[in-house]
Order: C-alpha cells, then sequence, then structure tokens
C-alpha cells in the first residue's frame, strides 16, 4: 500500500519587531528541515491578517509532527522560541491514495499551550531538541557537525564512522527506556537529529559508549534507528584492550611523540585489528556503491585496509584528529608498516596542521619509499600501488552563529541558570564582600600531561613573585576537567592531578585570590562562554595538542558580546597558535617566555588588542566547522570513481595486503590466446629478462648471479633449448650485466641469442659477439667510477654498482632526504665531469646512473625484432613475422614494452588495420606497468615457456620444423630422420639500422 501524505500549512500569529525579521518552522521530518536551521521553511507575512504563512508542505499522513518556530533577521538567525520542548501536530488519518491539507490552530509565537513533550524513550517519534542543545560547539575541538546539510550528489550518503557514537545514552531506571542525547562534547555531534537532509542520507557507525547487556542490544539499535546511527557491540574484555592497552597506553603517547618502552603488547595489537574488522563489518551492512565513507582518528587506522578487502571500489577517507608523529618516532611503532599501509588505502587522508601532514610523508618516504607530489588545488599526493592518494590539510573551526546562541544573553532562564550553577564558585569568589575587582585570566584544560598545566602554573608562580604589582586584582582561573574517565584512562592522571595540587597549595599559601582552581567532570558550552566574557585573557601551554577550539570560542564571545577585545597567549605546540595570528605565541617550556607574554597581554593597549581580534575573528568566520566538513567531503566526492575491473587485491596481511591500480586492460596474460598465436605463427620472436623473470630476483646489493660458481637451473636450460631447437623461434635473453657472465649462464643452449649490458653487447644465436653501437668509446666510467666513489664515502648507505657499460650509485639504503640531496650533487658532477663524452646522467628511484647514449634494453629488443623480421621477409619461401612474445620484471624492462608496441602501432599506421604480428608483453609480479599483462612469478614465466615448447613440438605440418618431424616420427614408432629442405630454412640474420631510443632506464638484470 502506497504512503498517505497530507499537505501541512503553518499559521503563527507575531508582529515585526524590527525590519528584516522573518519567521521559519522547522522540524523533525526531512520536508520540515530535520531541525535544521539552514533547511528550514520559510513563512510570509500577512498584515492584513496579522499572521505569518507557509506554502504547503508534504508530511506522511499517521503519524505526530514536532516543530518549533525561529526568527531570523536580515538573514541571520537569531533565535528559537522562548520555551523548552516543542511543538506537536498530533496523528491525522487519510484514505491511501489520497491527499489532504492539514491546517492546524494558529499559532501564539514563543507561547506554547501544551506541556512540552516527554523525554524521548524506545519507540517513540524523533526526539525533539531543546534551544541549548541544538546549536552547541564542541567543548574539546570546537566543531559541531552539520552533516545533515551536507550534499553529497545524487543518491550519494554519508557513513561517518567513529570509535564512539556523538551521542549520550543512558538508561531510565523506571521505564527502562533508553533516553539518548546528542553529545555536545564531541567532535561529530550534531546540532540537529539525525536523518535526511534533501533527501540525502547521513548515518552513524560507532560503539554506544555505555555498557549494554546481551539482552538489552537489539532494543538500543531499534532506538538509535531515530538518530540513523548504527551500533557496535564489543565484548568487554575486547574493548578494554582495544582502546586503554593499546590506543590509549601506545598509540596516544607515540603520536604525542613520546615512547615509552614496553607499552607495546602483540595481545592488544591483536584486538586493534579485531575492533577494526568489526567495524569494517558493520560498515559493509549498510554500505552501498555511492557512498562516501569518512573514518575518524588513530582508533580506526586500519578501517580502510579491511574495507578494501570488501569493496574493492569504495570511496573512503580518513581524517586524523590527534597529531602525527615525527617519522624517528613512529619508526619505533613495531607495526608501522601495517598502519601506514592501512591509511594508505584511504582515498584521501586528512590531518589538522601541515605539520602533522609533513610527518606522514616523511614516514611514508623512509620506511615504505613512497615519494609524494604536489597537485594542483593545493593538493599533495602519494602515489600507492598504482593508485593516487590525497593528502589533505584542512584545519576545522567553530560555527560562530551557533556560538552566539550559548551567549549568557540568549539563554532560556532554565539554560541560564544551569550555566550559573557550573560557575557559582568563582562568581561566589568574585562577589565575595571583601573582593576588590580583579582582571581573569582563563583557561579549561582536560587532566593530562600534555595539556602543560604544570608549566602554565610555574609560570604564574614565578611571575607573582617577579612582579609584585600582579599579586592584587589579578586571578588566574584554571579549570580542570576529568570527563570520560580520565583519571581511569589517562595511565599518569593521578600524578599529573598530584603535581598541579602540589603548585596549586603553594600559590594559594603565597598569593591569596591569585589562583582560582577547579576540578569539574563537564564544562558546558554555555559555561565556558560566559567565563570568556568574564576574563580579559587565556592561557593555553600545552605541550602537544591537535586542536583545541577554546581559543576560537574566547574570540567569539568578546565580539558577539560588545565587550572590549581580549588577548590569547598560546602555546606555539598548539595547533591553533597558527591559525590565530592575533594570539601570542610562547614557548611553554621557558618559563620566562610565559612571563613575558603574559606581561605582554596585560600591558597590551586597547587599539592593539582590536586590531589583533578584528584579524582573528575574519578567518574564524571564513572558516567554520561546517566549512571544513563540506570541504573534506567535496574533496572526498570530486576524486575519481574507481571501476572493479581497474583494481586488484595483492599480498595478504596488513604489511603486505594493497589495492593496486592496474588499467582496464591489464589482466593476467591470456596463456590460452598466447598458445594459439604461437601454434599458428610463421616466424616468432621471444625476448627474455634473466634475473626476476627465468629465475627469483637478485637483491640489489647483492647479486648471486655474479658469483662464479652460480648455475641456471637446469629446467631453464632444457626448456630454452627445446625453444631454441625450432628454427622457427627465435629466443633472446637481454640482460644487464656483463658478458662473461651471461655467457657462462646460458652460451650452453645452441641457437640461444644473447644481449649483454643492457644491449651493449649481443650476438644472434651462435655468431660473433658485436656492439650495439660500434666503436663507442667507454673510457669515460673512470671518471664517473671516481666521482660516484666521493660521493659514496660522504654518503653512509650508498654504494657503487657496474652494470658492464653503464656505472650506477645507488642510495635507497641511505637517508632519503640526505640521498636524495647528494643524488641531485652527484648528477651535477657527473654532468660537468662527463661533458664531452657519448654518455647520458639519469636520476631514478634510489640510485643515480650513467650509461652510453642510444643503448637500452628498448633498442635492443627493437633491432632484434626488426632483424628477425627482414629476415623472414627474404627467406625461402618468406614468411612473416607473427608473433613477438616479451617477459620482463623491472623496470628496465619496461623500455622493451614501451619500444615494441611503439613498433606495433607505427606497423599498423604504415599498413592499416592489419598490423605485422601479434604482440604479448607481460611483466613479471601485480604491479603498474607498461605491459599488457602479467604473470605471476618467475616459476610462471618457465611454465608458459615450457607450454610454448610442447605446442611447437605437435603444431600442423603447414609450419612443422625439422625438430618437429622428429618428434612426431618417434611417437608414431619411427626411427628415420626426415631432410629439411633448403628452402625452408630461413636465411642467417643481418644487421639493419634501426630508429634509436634515448629514453631513460633503471639498471636490472
Amino acid at each position: 500500500m502506497s504512503q498517505a501524505f497530507l499537505q501541512l500549512e503553518f499559521r503563527v500569529r507575531h508582529s515585526p519587531a524590527r525590519r528584516g525579521e522573518e519567521v521559519y518552522a522547522v522540524g523533525e521530518h526531512p520536508s520540515l528541515g530535520c531541525w535544521d536551521p539552514a533547511q528550514a521553511v520559510k513563512l510570509r507575512h500577512s498584515p492584513g491578517e496579522g499572521v505569518w504563512l507557509s506554502a504547503p508542505v508534504s508530511v506522511p499522513a499517521g503519524v505526530s509532527i514536532q516543530y518549533k518556530y525561529l526568527l531570523f533577521c536580515e538573514g541571520r538567525f537569531e533565535r528559537w522560541e522562548a520555551f523548552d520542548g516543542n511543538r506537536t501536530i498530533g496523528a491525522a488519518t487519510s484514505r491511501a491514495g489520497s491527499r489532504h491539507s492539514l491546517v492546524p490552530p494558529d499559532d501564539e509565537l514563543d507561547v506554547l499551550p501544551a506541556p512540552p513533550e516527554p523525554r524521548w524513550s524506545a519507540g517513540a517519534s524523533t526526539p525533539p531538541p531543546t534551544p541549548a542543545g541544538l546549536a552547541e560547539a564542541d567543548g574539546t575541538t570546537g566543531v559541531s557537525g552539520q552533516l545533515s546539510a551536507l550534499d553529497v550528489g545524487e543518491g550519494g550518503s554519508v557513513i561517518v564512522v567513529s570509535y564512539i557514537l556523538p551521542l549520550l545514552i543512558t538508561r531510565e531506571r523506571e521505564t527502562a527506556s533508553w533516553a539518548i542525547d546528542w553529545n555536545l562534547d564531541s567532535v561529530l555531534a550534531r546540532r540537529a537529529s539525525a536523518g535526511r537532509a534533501e533527501g540525502k542520507r547521513v548515518l552513524w557507525i560507532g560503539c554506544p559508549g555505555v555498557a549494554v547487556a546481551e539482552a538489552d542490544r537489539a532494543s538500543l539499535t531499534e532506538a538509535l534507528v531515530h538518530y540513523s546511527a548504527v551500533p557496535v557491540f564489543l565484548e568487554p574484555e575486547t574493548q578494554k584492550v582495544f582502546y586503554t592497552d593499546f590506543c590509549r597506553a601506545f598509540l596516544w603517547p607515540v603520536f604525542h611523540n613520546v615512547i615509552k618502552a614496553g607499552a607495546y603488547s602483540h595481545s592488544a595489537w591483536r584486538a586493534y585489528c579485531t575492533v577494526n574488522r568489526q567495524f569494517a563489518d558493520k560498515v559493509v551492512e549498510v554500505y552501498e556503491p555511492s557512498d562516501l565513507i569518512w573514518a575518524h582518528d588513530y582508533h580506526l587506522l586500519l578501517l580502510p585496509s579491511f574495507l578494501l578487502r570488501r569493496h574493492r571500489t569504495a570511496h573512503i577517507g580518513l581524517f586524523l584528529h590527534s597529531p602525527f608523529p615525527a617519522s624517528d618516532v613512529f619508526r619505533s611503532v613495531a607495526v608501522r608498516e601495517e598502519l601506514l599501509r592501512a591509511m594508505l588505502h584511504a582515498d584521501m587522508v586528512g590531518f589538522l596542521l601541515f605539520e602533522y601532514t609533513r610527518n606522514f610523508l616523511t614516514s611514508c618516504k623512509r620506511l615504505l619509499g613512497l615519494e609524494h607530489e604536489f597537485k594542483s588545488g593545493g593538493f599533495l599526493g602519494v602515489d600507492f600501488g598504482g593508485r593516487h592518494v590525497i593528502v589533505q590539510v584542512s584545519t576545522f573551526g567553530v560555527s560562530p552563529s551557533l556560538l552566539e546562541n550559548h551567549l549568557p544573553d540568549r539563554l532560556a532562564p532554565p539554560a541560564a541558570a544551569s550555566t550559573r550553577d557550573e560557575l557559582k564558585d568563582l562568581r561566589a569568589e568574585l562577589d565575595a564582600p571583601a573582593a576588590s575587582p580583579r582582571r581573569l585570566l582563563a583557561g579549561v584544560d582536560y587532566l593530562d600531561r600534555f595539556k602543560g598545566v604544570q608549566l602554565k602554573l610555574l609560570a604564574w608562580e614565578a611571575m607573582l613573585s617577579a612582579y609584585p604589582r600582579y599579586r592584587a586584582g589579578h586571578t588566574l582561573v584554571q579549570v580542570m576537567v576529568a570527563s570520560r574517565n580520565q583519571v581511569k584512562l589517562v595511565a599518569d592522571a593521578r600524578d599529573v592531578r598530584a603535581d598541579i595540587e602540589t603548585i596549586v597549595r603553594r600559590i594559594r599559601a603565597s598569593y591569596p585570590g591569585a589562583l582560582h582552581y577547579a576540578e569539574v567532570e563537564r564544562l558546558s558550552l554555555a559555561a565556558r562562554m560566559q567565563l570568556w566574557q568574564m576574563s580579559d585573557v587565556i592561557v593555553y601551554s600545552t605541550v602537544r595538542e591537535a586542536v583545541n577550539a577554546h581559543p576560537l570560542e574566547y574570540v567569539v564571545a568578546r565580539a558577539a558580546g560588545k565587550l572590549p577585545a581580549g588577548v590569547a597567549v598560546l602555546s606555539e605546540f598548539s595547533g591553533f597558535s597558527r591559525v590565530l595570528n592575533g594570539s601570542l605565541v610562547m614557548n611553554p617550556f621557558s618559563t620566562e617566555a610565559v612571563m613575558g607574554a603574559l606581561e605582554t597581554a596585560l600591558e597590551m593597549p586597547p587599539a592593539e588588542k582590536e586590531a589583533r581580534a578584528r584579524k582573528d575573528l575574519a578567518h574564524i568566520r571564513a572558516n567554520t566547522a561546517e566549512d571544513w566538513a563540506r570541504r573534506f567531503l567535496t574533496d572526498l566526492k570530486s576524486m575519481q570513481r574507481k571501476k572493479e575491473d581497474h583494481w586488484m587485491a595483492v599480498g595478504f596481511g596488513l604489511a603486505s595486503f594493497r589495492m593496486v591500480g592496474m588499467g582496464a586492460d591489464f589482466k593476467p596474460l591470456d596463456t590460452q590466446q598466447v598458445l594459439l598465436s604461437y601454434r599458428a605463427a610463421a616466424q616468432r620472436v621471444v625476448l627474455l629478462d634473466w634475473g626476476g623473470t627465468l629465475t627469483p630476483a637478485d637483491t640489489g646489493f647483492y647479486d648471486v648471479r655474479e658469483e662464479g660458481k652460480y648455475e641456471v637451473p637446469s629446467s631453464v636450460l632444457t626448456t630454452l633449448r627445446q625453444l631454441c631447437a625450432d628454427p622457427h623461434t627465435h629466443v633472446m635473453v637481454i640482460s644487464g650485466l656483463g658478458r662473461d657472465t651471461v655467457d657462462a649462464a646460458f652460451g650452453s643452449v645452441p641457437g640461444l641469442s644473447l644481449a649483454v649490458e643492457h644491449g651493449f653487447h649481443y650476438r644472434i644465436k651462435s655468431g660473433p659477439w658485436q656492439q650495439l653501437l660500434p666503436g663507442v668509446n667507454t673510457s669515460w666510467r673512470e671518471a664517473a667510477e671516481a666521482v660516484m666513489a666521493v660521493y659514496t664515502t660522504r654518503t653512509l648507505g650508498a654504494y657503487m654498482q657496474k652494470k658492464g657499460s653503464s656505472m650506477s650509485w645507488n642510495f635507497s639504503s641511505a637517508d632519503p632526504e640526505f640521498g636524495a640531496l647528494q643524488a641531485r650533487e652527484l648528477q651535477y658532477q657527473l654532468q660537468a665531469a662527463l661533458e664531452g663524452a657519448p654518455v647520458v646522467v639519469r636520476v631514478g628511484k634510489g640510485y643515480v646512473e650513467a650509461c652510453p647514449k642510444g643503448i637500452d634494453k628498448g633498442v635492443m629488443a627493437e633491432r632484434f625484432v626488426g632483424l628477425v623480421a627482414d629476415a623472414a621477409r627474404r627467406g625461402r619461401p618468406a614468411e612473416p613475422l607473427q608473433f613477438v612474445l616479451c617477459v620482463g620484471d623491472d623496470s628496465s624492462d619496461e623500455l622493451m614494452f614501451a619500444a615494441l608496441q611503439k613498433r606495433k602501432d607505427a606497423a599498423a599506421g604504415r599498413g592499416g588495420a592489419a598490423p605485422g604480428h601479434d604482440l604479448f608483453t607481460a611483466t613479471v609480479g601485480r604491479k603498474p606497468s607498461d605491459a599488457s599483462a602479467y604473470l605471476a612469478d618467475h616459476a610462471d614465466v618457465v611454465e608458459l615457456l615450457g607450454m610454448l615448447s610442447g605446442v611447437g613440438s605437435s603444431r600442423s605440418k603447414r609450419f612443422a620444423s625439422a625438430g618437429d618431424l622428429q618428434s612426431l616420427a618417434a611417437a608414431a614408432g619411427g626411427a628415420a630422420r626426415p631432410q629439411q629442405d633448403e628452402n625452408s630454412r630461413p636465411p642467417p640474420l643481418r644487421e639493419q639500422p634501426v630508429r634509436r631510443s634515448s629514453q631513460s632506464y633503471n639498471p636490472g638484470a
């Protein structure tokens, strides 16, 4: 049965008190904005009737709808109606499919005719927001998310994943129902009830933050549906080990640049993996292909990796609210690579400050060897497995209009009374009969060693001792917040409290009235705004902190209250000291520096204060919390959607797993197609690399193939012999090693062509050795070696390699930054020393190479294919070259793939649609490549060559060689060897000039 709807019209009586005043209606249904004032329904004024009227709004029939009116003035939000609770339109019914209008009785603005609705419980309609709860900025990081108002595209959804849901959940003892409200101290707390905004789904996934018995989980899950929240229930022991032992005791200190010996526990790491996997499972339950997934903070660093295992094309953003440590600190983490790789599985990684971004990029370079580059639009990018991961620097802020709603003069009477209760001790001290007027310096900090409160108190004590004039009439207000079981979660919280209380007792004893110290469970935003308006200066001496929005609140509170500007004294290690240019920045570890900043703030002229405040206020209004969320999700949404066929999972475990971008046409080599083409071809070319292709790859510094006793496996040599026994198949092994080494390894294979030193010397079958570029002068190598030797001595971890005709300086094991600087200087020195020689100096990833111009594997491959094709055309009878297979594993082999593809494309352009031969290029290992396909490893290469030799021995008589006929005769029981026709033999290969390539390459075998 289809859903019936009613056309709802609002009528409210209100006489405008000033010009530009407008009335809006907002409610719990999406058509009423889901309690979002930005999406509220505008009413028009009818002076004749003295009422404000709305256009008809579609709402479901048969349900109760809660709503409320708002006042705007000149386009800016002013206030909600001045009462607690919400208006309600009672349930109405209509026939399915019919449409009726519902016009409730005229309302009176600020007058609620019926008592407020009771507190929401499971099974009721959406919970009613209160004026104080609808626009709360976060008390710790200063952002109140407006995710419900974000437009993420047609059909798009945002799945916000955090360790703890931004909700306050309690169980009512009397009714056993769930009481739920938004946690206004959470960075992701919404300012309205959850639901759809402009038809866009927004979901929250996280733990409920309270212990929930197994029998109660179903009822809580149902209750959270009204908040578009999906709970993740963890076993108590797993959650304790995950959060207390790993996140708080290990990751939190490391991310704040503190290394604690013995803090890492493998069992805690397993719990961390288990919890992240459970979160991924919950996301998968609600995920749709068009969704955006936004994961938050260090609790869920593994989430992108687990999600990509299930959905290769998932669009994932990760934002880190904590600092990211320096690379030297992060490298002390036992599971550093697992964490880094997992973070890089996100499409975009966000940090609050560039300092943290720089630390992350440096860790990627030093630990994973990943380079970064700047992109247009102010982005940084990291290439990881063929994927381009965007790294964003985006500092969030506050919502000025929402903060203004919590100013003392804008609070409803009950909220104002509650706020006064929070600050009653301070007011009692200031309002005491014997108290003289005082200037307040204030700070609100969590009970945490990183907040540096001890340093602040010591500096204030020193200032009172050094400057007697501040002992009277000046009070430092220090409020410590010990919420979220802070004392239990922070290992040294009791020690921090003891240190602070010792200093507090000493200051109070020596300088009565100069310090007001209080420890509270929570300080609401309204109370903080009132404290900011009372304070001339705020002081924060944090020693390591990502973000603290209290300075932003302070600037807004003073400006919105029409009060004289104050001064913010901030530690240089706090996040917003880089943002608020009008603040005074000091080093909290220097008592003299803190004292100097405080004196400057107290003695600053009013005009300078106002100038500084104006600059900071302009920044705050231009960079709000909503802008931060919208900016991150817009950038994430703008990234090109991945296609399923373009990505492949590689590796196992968190340390080796990665998603590799292959391109639309990059697939495993179709061996069946290769065999069919090989069988039907008249003439064939097979080009093979050595190390990593026919045998396992070398290790770079130590190459076992260069040892005199190394032998190529007999199975490889046997396969090559079988291939080369067919005169219609021309096989060449191209290596970067020297002639003696390659000849010793493969010289026993008759008819095998060899190219050494990337093609500097080569021989066709059993012919003489010759040069790709005859007469090349190699005397320059002595000069290059002398220059490289100097830089090898000066660069720890660097070493030289002689690759036949080329010289290579490898710094992949050196310090990445210093190695790169030395490589750049070495390049300049080599270019100057070898200016007159036919040499090209190239800088690649981890190496500097000097080699002869015009010599590389691509030129050699193109030369060999050209020789075979020309010889085949001159044969009796003439037989075209119809098959080319090229297999390699490293970057120097990419030149072969590119050169052969370019040659084939050129042939197709000259000869029309039909190219001269089938070309198969394959790289060994699944990785980004210019090859058209890949083979898993060197064993697959040898297996494929074995199959080719078997196909060649049993192909049709039209293309039979003497070896094939002999095999067929032996299979039929005959022992006679047939004679080969002289006219069927291809002529010997002769040199033909070809166009040379000048592309760069890496040294390799």
